[in-house]
């Protein structure tokens, strides 16, 4: 992340145990470390929001590119006629036969 490499953090440890002192040294090493943990939990934190927005951002962006298909697709239909033709007046329903249900058995011969 800062491209410290392992030279640069021994320079720094020695240089930090003069200014110090070896009594508070190992102290100042914890914090460090907790502060450095802290940071990296909120880093991580972040990075994880950010990536659910941004699959929040791209399923918005889906269903807005699938309504504009839906509104073009539709801007093709003449609303002025309608859907299903009406009946006209000269037009007669089929009329159905009614089926004799009746058992041939049961009926009378002369």
């Amino acid at each position: 992340m800062f491209d410290i490499g392992f030279w640069e953090i021994i320079v720094i440890a020695v240089v930090a145990l003069f200014v110090v002192g070896p009594e508070r040294f190992p102290g100042m090493i914890r914090k460090v470390g907790y502060w450095a943990g802290q940071f990296r939990r909120m880093a991580s934190s972040v990075k994880s929001e950010f990536e659910q927005e941004v699959d929040k951002a791209e399923k918005l962006q889906a269903l807005l590119d699938e309504q504009k298909q839906i509104v073009e697709r539709n801007a093709s239909v003449d609303l002025s006629q309608p859907a299903v033709k009406p009946k006209s007046q000269t037009e007669e329903e089929p009329k159905m036969e009614k089926l004799d249900t009746s058992d041939e058995s049961s009926k009378t011969k002369p």
